[in-house]
């Protein structure tokens, strides 16, 4: 038998070990992130989102930073009032559901361990991922 046929087989082996001793069911830490669906409503030229507070408080991030992302990503204004979010603009319902999941990866779960309880860290003008649960610290993009 050849070495890399044999080497082959005793990789095989080991992986099927790995396999056989891993538990049956693992869960990724973004699971336990639940995010309800964006709730929009058009009228006029005005786009409210009106169960825009509810997502900055379950992210632990300020409403204001969080608002000037989505500002910069559809770039037009907007602003907070009563909880609500205010663009004017009419982006459809699919577009903050598509930024919310983009502002996750770049801004809430740690790159390192996958893990949602991060905070943001501003160093001079570089902002960071500060993960609460591994430690590690990830530039923002």
């Amino acid at each position: 038998m050849s070495e890399a046929k044999q080497s082959k087989e005793q990789y095989d082996k080991l992986l099927a070990r790995i396999r056989l001793a891993r538990p049956e069911t693992t869960t990724i830490m973004e699971d336990r992130l639940k995010l309800p669906e964006p709730r929009t409503m058009v009228s006029g030229k005005k786009t409210y989102w009106i169960n825009f507070i509810e997502f900055p408080n379950i992210l632990r991030r300020d409403p204001t930073e969080f608002l000037n992302y989505f500002r910069s990503q559809l770039a037009i204004n907007a602003s907070i009032e009563n909880g609500r979010a205010i663009f004017m603009g009419r982006p459809d319902k699919h577009s903050f559901s598509a930024l919310v999941d983009r502002y996750l990866k770049e801004r809430v779960i740690c790159p390192v361990c996958k893990s949602p309880d991060t905070h943001l860290e501003k160093v001079k003008q570089l902002v960071n991922i500060v993960c609460e649960a591994c430690g590690a610290r990830s530039a923002a993009k």
